[in-house]
Order: structure tokens, then sequence, then C-alpha cells
């Protein structure tokens, strides 16, 4: 019995330990931090990775050298051309003496001609691959995706970096692969994913030095047919009810007062009512806003209320002529349905859906009539009511 307690605790032990069996070395891979997709000249798909350098990131010695050194060496974009990403990452791993490793990789970048040719077929290698993450962010390049991989940092020592920090504010549009894989395969809705292009870092200079996000890129099906620029495409971003940070700011008119005021919202809330009549989709959009007045360079006097409202009145235009114009360009010249308006629908009734709008959405949306309720409240005015002037 004693022998049998001790094999039977050595069995034990063998299976406990053992626990370290499929461990990876970091000194054994290669961390992909970023993935692009181009078509190449020849037609075939162009994969870009970019590889960190895990000695020079977030070491001392990443610091010790001059600016050029840190923009050149955090981290290495190597490419190759194929029929497939799979087909490409194998050629690329032939190349390198590291396991090429895709669990970091938190943005994929879509050069504009592949977005425009289409990009469903290049989506199914990140859905079925193990390594690849569906959380990563998803952008357009202006341009092509290898300009913004290659692009070198001022304030980040990888470009990757860069976007990511910049939608984690709220402050522009962000979409994750997930998110376009859902809107891509759900009934009644079209993807959209935000624009980026390396652009001067100081208004009326020619030098291309900061990465920024510029609009949305507007897709039917998986095809990019258009884009809105950044006023437009947060009026877009109104109707998605996705606003939830920003400044909003208004113009006087000389016989108010003349001058700006802008706000900052601090909440905001978009319910969506729907209603078919005589086969249109009429839909209402009833806006909750709190914001806080923070400029006022008009002679509007905030202590008295009916100027409260008045300002409340103008930007309730602001914000509907946004949302009017993003729809304009949106039902009108894409006809593509990144509202969700046919989302709606169907989640209102599946059944109804399916039988009556679903074959007839493409032609329905474009004549679908947007309607906007915008119940605005001021919350605070600054620290001050009074408007500094100068006295003659």
């Amino acid at each position: 019995m004693r022998k049998f307690f001790l094999l039977l605790n050595l069995l034990l032990a063998a299976v406990c330990l053992n626990g370290c069996w499929s461990r990876v070395e970091v000194n054994d891979i290669a961390i992909v931090t970023a993935t692009g997709l181009d078509v190449a000249e020849n037609g075939k798909i162009r994969l870009s990775l970019m590889l960190a350098i895990p000695r020079l990131i977030g070491s001392g010695s990443a610091q010790s050298g001059s600016e050029s050194k840190i923009e050149t060496s955090a981290a290495w974009v190597v490419s190759e051309e194929g029929d497939t990403i799979m087909d490409t990452y194998r050629s690329l791993q032939e190349k390198l003496p590291r396991k090429i490793f895709f669990a970091h990789s938190r943005l994929l970048v879509i050069g504009q001609a592949l977005a425009v040719r289409g990009i469903e077929p290049y989506l199914d290698f990140f859905e079925r691959y193990r390594q690849s993450q569906l959380k990563s962010f998803l952008v357009v390049s202006k341009t092509t995706a290898s300009d913004v991989l290659n692009f070198k940092s001022k304030f980040e020592k990888l470009p990757s970096e860069v976007l990511k920090e910049e939608m984690k504010q709220e402050l522009i549009p962000k979409v994750r692969l997930i998110d376009f894989v859902n809107m891509l395969t759900s009934e009644g809705e079209e993807p959209f994913t935000p624009i980026v292009e390396i652009v001067p870092s100081e208004t009326g200079k020619s030098g291309m030095n900061n990465l920024s996000v510029t609009g949305l890129a507007v897709f039917r099906r998986s095809s990019m047919v258009g884009q809105l620029d950044s006023k437009q495409g947060r009026g877009a971003m109104w109707v998605r009810n996705r606003v939830k940070e920003g400044v909003i700011t208004i113009e006087v008119p000389k016989s108010a007062g003349a001058g700006k005021i802008s706000a900052e919202l601090e909440d905001v809330k978009v319910k969506r009512r729907l209603s078919v009549r005589d086969d249109r989709l009429f839909v209402r959009l009833v806006i909750n806003i709190d914001e806080n007045i923070y400029e006022n360079t008009s002679s509007i006097d905030l202590n008295k209320s009916r100027n409260v409202n008045y300002v409340q009145g103008l930007m309730k235009e602001d914000i509907e002529e946004r949302i009017q114009e993003a729809s304009r360009k949106v039902q009108q010249e894409y006809k593509s349905d990144i509202f969700g308006f046919g989302q709606s629908l169907y989640r209102q009734d599946p059944k109804k859906w399916k039988r009556e709008f679903r074959s007839r959405w493409p032609d329905m949306f474009p004549k679908t009539v947007i309607s906007v309720e915008i119940h605005v409240n001021v919350l605070r005015t600054g620290l001050t009511n009074r408007v500094i002037r100068v006295e003659e």
C-alpha cells in the first residue's frame, strides 16, 4: 500500500509540473505590433508587418541615442507579396530568424486601393488564425498601408501606438476588426472605418510629420465606396450614438453679440424612433445633451437665462446641420446604410424585415426621412459669466 501511494504521488507531481511544455521565449519570436495590407502592382496582396524590437522599447537604451536613432530602431517593417495572406506570411517567415508572433498586433491598416477593391477575401485569415486579434483597431490609409507603418512617430515609438492612443480618447471614431465583421454580416447595416493620413503637424507647413484620423471610409458590403470628411463623419457618429466627448463651437451673429462660443460635451444620449408610412421609413432622432460652456468671445451675458436659451438654440441648429449634411452624403451619394437603420428595423420585427423590407432596402434607404429633436442642457457656464472687455 505504501508503494502504491508513493507511486500515486509521483504520478500527480509529474502531471502538475508539466505546465511549461508550450512556453515561448521572447528571444525566439518576432512580435507583430501592426499589420498592413495593400494591392501590389502585379495584383497580388502585399503584407507588411511592423515588428517590435523589445530591447529598444520601454528601456533606457532607446532614450540614450539621438532622435533619429529612436525613429529608425524601435520597429522594423518587413513586407512580402503573395496570393493569400497565409502564403505571404509563410514567405516572410522564411526570411526571418524568429517565429512571427501575431498575438500582440493591435492595428490593421488597409490601403485605400485594396479597400476600394474589397477586403472580404482577406478577413477570413484574421477570423481563422488563432494568433490574430479581432479586437485590433481597423483603419483605412489614405495612401498605402505601408506608408502608415513606415511613418516615423515623434511622440510614440511606434505608429501603432499613436493611433491606439488617439482612439482611446473617444474624440474620433474607432472601429475594431470584430466591429467591422459584425457590421458586414448584420442585416440592414453597412460598415465604416476611420481614414488615416500623414499630415503636417503645423498649419501652413509643408512637412508631413503627424499621423491623424481625417474622416470616415464608407463601405458598401466589403468595398469602400466613398469617404466623409471630419465634420461629416462626426455628423454620422451623432446618428450612430457614438459621440461621447467633444467640443461644439457656434458663431454668434453680429446682431446678437458677434463672436464664438465653445461648449464641451459632458453627456450625450441618442435614441431613434422608427415608423413606416406610405412605404417610406421615417426616423426621428431624440438627442439629449449635457454640456459646459468654457469659452465666450461674444458680448452675450450668460447670466441671463434668455441668453442661455438663445445659445442652446444655436447649438441645436449646428448639430442638426451636421447630421443632415452627413445624411445627404451617405443616403444620396453613397447609398450605404452606415447608420444601421435597416438593422433597427430588423430588431423591431425580424419576420417583417425579411418579408417586406430586406429585398427593397437598397431602394428604401436613400428615401428615408430623418428628423432631429435635440434637448441641450447647459450645466455650467465656467468660473465667470463676465466677458473680458478693455474699457476705451
